[in-house]
């Protein structure tokens, strides 16, 4: 059973969002809440930190999308019929 295209849509649309969204969030979250607010770290240490970690977010984000596109392929294409004997 394929699922219908509006449903396809929607969740290609969040996983988008997410992986836009998600590294820059983390980069300005932890650059100023916690690299120069939490620790007082230097200006431009924290844009170097707050760099990688937003990467490391995306690949993140990349991973669960991938992930999402390759069980949604497992799943049987037929529907399971019940049988009564």
């Amino acid at each position: 059973m394929e699922q219908p295209q509006f449903t396809v849509f929607k969740t290609v649309l969040a996983y988008s969002a997410f992986i836009l969204a998600s590294p820059v969030i983390a980069f300005f979250v932890t650059k100023f809440l916690f690299f120069e607010g939490l620790l007082g770290i230097s200006s431009t240490a924290s844009n170097v930190w707050s760099a990688v970690l937003a990467v490391v977010v995306l690949h993140i984000a990349l991973g669960m999308y991938i992930y999402r596109a390759y069980s949604d392929g497992d799943k049987p294409k037929t529907k399971p019929t019940d049988k009564v004997d």
